[in-house]
């Protein structure tokens, strides 16, 4: 199947919006801890109530050596990783049918 030119103008399009989104998003994303954190504040619960099943590779969504350059290179890498699974999946599928 191939894909018509505007299909291929609207991923072209969406990739750049996802890309500007990722590198907006630190600087007007609130500091506030999100639900989760704020309700264990609330409730008094320790970070070292369990341990973790496993690290985190980005814990805070970001890469602390590069600050905010971090937060911005990390939603892209995960905005990449989701579109590479996404296409994959689609492909997939496609084969089977």
């Amino acid at each position: 199947m191939e894909l018509s030119q505007s299909d291929k103008y609207l991923i072209v399009v969406g990739i750049i919006f996802c890309i500007a989104l990722a590198v907006l998003s630190p600087y007007i994303a609130s500091g506030d801890p999100d639900g989760l954190e704020k309700s264990a504040e609330d409730a008094a619960v320790g970070e070292d109530v369990e341990a973790p099943v496993m690290e985190s590779p980005f814990p805070d969504y970001t890469y602390e050596p590069l600050d905010k350059l971090g937060e911005i290179g990390v939603l892209i890498f995960g905005g990449l990783i989701t579109l590479v699974l996404g296409l994959g999946i689609g492909y997939a599928l496609k084969k089977s049918n």
